[in-house]
């Protein structure tokens, strides 16, 4: 298992590196949209109908490309305060395969919301636009295919806690199993 954990490890960095970096570009050119659309709404009277959808679906799909970064990284949305008490010991690991694998889970069903959704999309077009609206749901299964991947890999490293007593202690000492962000911690 180890050597399964590894390689979604590095694939996993792999893309939530490149998914960041078109997130990141995606935000850049949706400051540029609207720095443009600003420009020719008050400064000179004028203005576009497609920068405000334009810059509205940059930013979902930004949101949705950074969406697999943060579960790798576990910098999702969660409560401390209860899971503190116990931390490092065998109910806390249990606790943590149990989440993620109804994490897992969700995120598979999600996939399959997200085919049908694009299904549904084909024959509605963007207002402003006019484009297909499954162009822009297209970003779904991709997110949330990046995302399992990354939830597959903190399940199984959860899991090989539950049968390995360092491993269980590694991964209580830190919330991050990534390499990148645990150096950036030891070096502050």
């Amino acid at each position: 298992m180890p050597t399964l954990v590894t390689f979604l490890d590095r694939l996993n960095r792999q893309t939530t590196r490149w998914s960041g970096y078109a997130a990141t570009l995606l935000l850049a050119a949706m400051l540029g949209v609207m720095i443009v659309h600003v420009v020719y709404r008050y400064a000179l009277g004028d203005s576009f109908g497609w920068s405000e959808e334009l810059s509205r679906y940059m930013m979902v799909w930004m949101a949705f490309l950074y969406f697999p970064t943060a579960h790798k990284k576990g910098l999702n949305v969660s409560l401390d305060l209860c899971t503190d008490w116990f931390r490092g010991s065998r109910v806390w690991v249990l606790l943590q395969v149990l989440i993620e694998a109804a994490i897992l889970m969700a995120l598979i069903w999600c996939v399959q919301l997200s085919f049908e959704r694009i299904a549904r999309g084909a024959t509605i077009h963007s207002l402003a636009l006019g484009i297909p609206m499954a162009h822009i749901y297209c970003v779904l299964p991709v997110s949330f295919v990046l995302t399992a991947l990354c939830s597959l890999e903190r399940l199984l490293h959860a899991f090989h806690a539950l049968f390995s007593p360092k491993h269980a202690a590694s991964i209580s000492n830190e919330t991050d199993p990534d390499p990148d962000t645990q150096k950036r911690h030891a070096e502050a």
